[in-house]
């Protein structure tokens, strides 16, 4: 039986004592640069925030470099939650399984005893895309050194965005066999009525789809375990937002992970003040918000929240569908009428219901927060400190074969799998073949050249014939090349079938593995050890990012 988190000793650092966890094996920690191949990981307002420069000191409230800053947020935010939302949040955590951690991490937060750490993303099948996964452990990370470094209490919360109505952006999941063959699957347009909750697709089609997904991981040391994750999650909930709650329970569960579901009536009324609030000045605080966003835009080149977005921050719920209001529609609607917060809200709305200290944040979130902090100050709102997410890029055991073959910095083999193997082609063209060709091209080109020389004696034209010959006998020399490394290329490929799909796995549709791959895919390698030991990479991440260190890790799956 753990210990009570609440006994915080020296040891602990105020979480209990936790079994051994299997070290992940970290191949490369790149900084993100403007340069290629590292510009994918750069983003200049991350890099700035990072750095502690002058837009972050504009922009934000609180720095995760300022430890006092930092303790006295934390202090400031520890809060009990209204009874209602702490009665609804305690059943649902027990209707969808959480462990003990997580209802003693709730149990803190519903006293007041505790502060927390926050991520949020939509749901999606599989777990969603594996930035999902990691800007969750990032969470995890954040509460461990916020114990830290400040000595209050903190566990980590995810926030389920169950009332966002994009269902194109979550309704694929991409996984690969054990072959790194991909695969994407879509939930079918049935799912989802058109300005539905993307929180409320139904459980039957996410089975589908998920047991796709688990026969393809069939051969995986972890498909057990990630198949019975996946199906204990379904088999607890009512919809994709539940399942998905479930799901991250479980995956967390050691982490003491505590799950928001925004649709629950008691957090909707607990959000109404704010709500109320930004209507009663909706028309200054949209102002403010462009007007930030035209000053990142001219230092940045950006906007990150255009004007149309900042039209209005409300959404009517209706009928399980959202409407974007105007704020005097809101304002004319009875009081008893659910509303729900758009982007420019949605964080003001969190952190305002729960005593919230860091926010874990990728690149667009951590923009957008920028050009929100007039909003927070106009609503009377501590906003949580913004830290950028640790991100990852997960090698399967070809990728590691590739690298150690070629001798191959990681991070060039996941920027350009192919320009590597072709490299490790023809590095290991045999040294015979090659001399004996690179000596006939030698020969008939010195050939030529004494031909030239001697043909002068027919016609002083006839070298700039020759001259032509050279140029086509030289482009002949390198197909004969092209083709003997062609050859070599062809037998190492059949010797490691999965070596040409490394960059469709690394680089899914060019894009960061990270955001195409599903959260599950690592799962069903490793196992559900695998989060704890994330979690501990992301403790590590938000150290260093304290230190104004940001990496981007590339480590084996």
């Amino acid at each position: 039986m753990h210990p009570p988190m609440a006994l915080l000793t020296q040891g602990d650092r105020g979480r209990p004592s936790e079994p051994a966890r299997k070290p992940v094996t970290v191949r490369a920690r790149v900084a993100p640069r403007p340069e290629p191949p590292y510009d994918r990981l750069f983003d200049p307002i991350t890099q700035d925030l990072v750095a502690d420069g002058p837009l972050a000191g504009e922009r934000f409230t609180s720095r995760w470099s300022d430890t006092a800053a930092l303790q006295a947020l934390a202090r400031a935010r520890l809060s009990p939650l209204a009874a209602p939302l702490a009665a609804e949040l305690t059943e649902y955590h027990h209707r969808l399984g959480a462990s003990p951690r997580s209802l003693e991490s709730l149990a803190r937060l519903v006293r007041g005893e505790a502060a927390c750490a926050v991520a949020g993303q939509q749901p999606a099948p599989l777990g969603g895309p594996l930035y999902s996964l990691h800007k969750t452990a990032t969470a995890a990370g954040l509460a461990t050194v916020i114990i830290e470094r400040t000595g209050v209490a903190c566990v980590p919360l995810f926030w389920m965005n169950g009332e966002d109505s994009d269902f194109d952006e979550i309704r694929s999941a991409t996984f690969a066999d054990p072959g790194l063959t991909l695969r994407e699957r879509a939930l079918p347009d049935g799912a989802h009525a058109a300005g539905g909750l993307v929180g409320e697709v139904p459980v039957a089609p996410l089975a589908a789809l998920g047991e796709e997904a688990l026969q393809a991981w069939a051969s995986l040391a972890g498909q057990g375990e990630a198949a019975e994750l996946l199906r204990d999650s379904l088999a607890r909930a009512r919809d994709l937002g539940e399942s998905f709650s479930a799901l991250m329970l479980a995956l967390f569960a050691e982490a003491g992970l505590v799950v928001v579901d925004p649709r629950l009536p008691a957090f909707r009324t607990a959000a109404r003040p704010v709500l109320e609030r930004y209507l009663a000045r909706a028309g200054k605080l949209a102002g403010a918000a462009r007007q930030a966003g035209a000053w990142l835009e001219a230092r940045t080149g950006r906007r990150p929240l255009s004007d149309a977005a900042l039209e209005s921050f409300v959404f009517a719920i209706e009928d399980g569908a959202r409407r974007k209001l105007s704020p005097a529609e809101a304002l004319a609607m009875p009081g008893t009428r659910a509303l729900s917060p758009s982007v420019a809200l949605r964080p003001v709305v969190q952190d305002a219901v729960f005593p919230t200290v860091a926010m874990a944040c990728g690149p667009g979130e951590i923009a957008y927060l920028a050009q929100l902090r007039e909003v927070f100050e106009g609503l009377g709102v501590m906003a949580a400190c913004p830290v950028p997410r640790l991100g990852v890029t997960w090698l399967p055991p070809a990728a590691v074969a590739l690298i150690e073959a070629a001798e191959a910095d990681p991070w060039d083999v996941v920027a350009g799998a192919d320009a590597i193997l072709r490299r490790l082609a023809e590095q290991s063209v045999p040294a015979g073949p090659r001399a004996d060709l690179e000596r006939a091209r030698a020969a008939a080109l010195d050939g030529l050249e004494r031909f030239a020389a001697s043909a002068r004696e027919v016609d002083a034209s006839l070298p700039q014939l020759v001259e032509s010959a050279r140029a086509k006998v030289e482009y002949q020399f390198q197909r004969l090349l092209e083709g003997l490394t062609g050859k070599v290329r062809h037998r190492l490929e059949r010797g490691h079938p999965e070596w040409p799909r490394l960059r469709h796995y690394l680089m899914p549709g060019d894009r960061l593995q990270e955001r195409r791959l599903a959260s599950l895919e690592v799962v069903a390698h490793r196992g559900r050890a695998v989060v704890p030991a994330l979690c501990d990479l992301a403790a590590e991440h938000v150290r260093g990012l304290a230190r104004g260190v940001n990496e981007h890790l590339v480590v084996e799956l």
